[in-house]
């Protein structure tokens, strides 16, 4: 079994060629969603508690990108999710609990009460995750998604 660990991330601008191109890939294989280089480069994401890789710590460097949730400051007390995806072969064993965690107490630290993300509208299991960690779906997301509609949630950040 691998030994996968959530680790701190660094800023998407900085990263290598490599592991732009596995997050890329995981957003295309696990969402369906295409996306550039640059937009992945371009996202504001600092690096903080709230922006975390999932990588096998047993492999050497580079390790490759499983997973990324990646959340930046938003307005107020709110703090927006820009990315939450993990490879399918690592999802549904706790991994995203894990991750929700780490970020949710990384978020409160910083004085962040509420979250908030889009997610595809047809993405009915990770609509459930969110719902269960008390967040509501507030808006539809016209155009937001190449593939359909989106739903914009929202919630008080709270730990697991």
């Amino acid at each position: 079994m691998a030994n996968l660990q959530w680790i701190k991330g660094i800023e998407p601008s900085t990263l290598t060629p490599q592991h732009c191109q596995q997050v890329l890939d995981l957003f295309l294989n696990e969402t369906g969603e295409v996306y550039s280089p640059a937009s992945v480069r371009h996202l504001p994401i600092p690096k903080w508690g709230g922006n975390l890789i999932l990588v096998n710590l047993e492999e050497n460097e580079p390790r490759t990108i499983r997973g990324v949730l990646w959340a930046t400051p938003f307005k107020d007390d709110i703090v927006r999710i820009a990315a939450f995806v993990i490879a399918a072969d690592h999802q549904n064993n706790g991994l995203g609990g894990q991750a929700w965690g780490l970020f949710s107490k990384a978020a409160l630290k910083e004085g962040y009460r509420q979250v908030q993300l889009e997610v595809k509208a047809d993405n009915k299991d990770a609509q459930r995750f969110y719902q269960r960690r008390f967040l509501e779906i507030k808006v539809p997301l016209e155009g937001y998604y190449q593939s359909g509609l989106g739903y914009m949630m929202r919630g008080p950040l709270r730990i697991d």
